[in-house]
C-alpha cells in the first residue's frame, strides 16, 4: 500500500512538470523558426556601385501608417489581393559612400530547386521611407515568395550586375 501512495504522489508532480517541459520545448521550436525568418541583408558589387539587397516583411505604400513613398517606376504592390505579398524585396545602391536616389534598376528572382527555376521580373518601383526622405531612396517591390531557396539578380543603369543567393524559412 505504501508504495501505490508513492506512484500516485509522484503523478501529482510528473504532470505539472510535464506541461512545464512541453511549453519549453514549444517555446524553443518557436524562437528557432523565428531565426530563420530574419530579414535577409547582403551587400556585393556591382560595377561602381554598391548593392544592398534585403528582404523584409511586407510593407504599406497607403493608408495613414504607411511605411514606404512611391517616388517613380512601376506602381507599389499593395498589401491586399489574390495571392497577398509577404515578402519587401528591395535593393539600396550607393556610389561612391552616397545614395543613388535616380537610377535604372531591374531585378530578377527565381526560386532555387524548384520545377519552374525561372527568372520572373520585379515590377521595380523607386520608393523612400516615410518620413525619412529621399536619402532613404531604394528599388523593389512588395512580393509573395514561398519557403525556399532563391537567387536575385540585380542590374544597374543596364550594364553592372550583382548577384544574390537567400533563403526564406518555413
Amino acid at each position: 500500500m505504501h508504495n501505490g501512495y508513492i506512484m500516485k504522489i509522484n503523478r501529482v508532480h510528473f504532470y505539472p512538470i510535464l506541461a512545464v517541459a512541453l511549453i519549453f520545448a514549444f517555446g524553443g521550436l518557436c524562437a528557432v523558426g523565428t531565426a530563420q525568418d530574419k530579414p535577409v541583408s547582403k551587400t556585393a558589387k556591382a560595377g561602381e556601385y554598391s548593392v544592398t539587397l534585403k528582404v523584409l516583411p511586407a510593407e504599406s505604400f497607403t493608408g495613414p501608417h504607411h511605411a514606404m513613398v512611391h517616388n517613380g517606376g512601376a506602381a507599389a504592390v499593395t498589401l491586399k489581393g489574390a495571392e497577398a505579398p509577404n515578402h519587401h524585396l528591395v535593393v539600396f545602391i550607393e556610389k561612391n559612400g552616397a545614395p543613388v536616389e535616380h537610377a535604372n534598376v531591374r531585378i530578377e528572382y527565381r526560386e532555387l530547386g524548384s520545377m519552374k527555376g525561372t527568372w520572373e521580373n520585379l515590377p521595380v518601383a523607386r520608393m523612400y521611407v516615410a518620413g525619412k526622405g529621399v536619402k532613404t531612396t531604394h528599388y523593389g517591390n512588395n512580393l509573395h515568395l514561398a519557403p525556399g531557396k532563391y537567387e536575385a539578380r540585380v542590374t544597374v543603369n543596364g550594364k553592372s550586375t550583382a548577384t544574390y543567393r537567400f533563403a526564406i524559412g518555413g
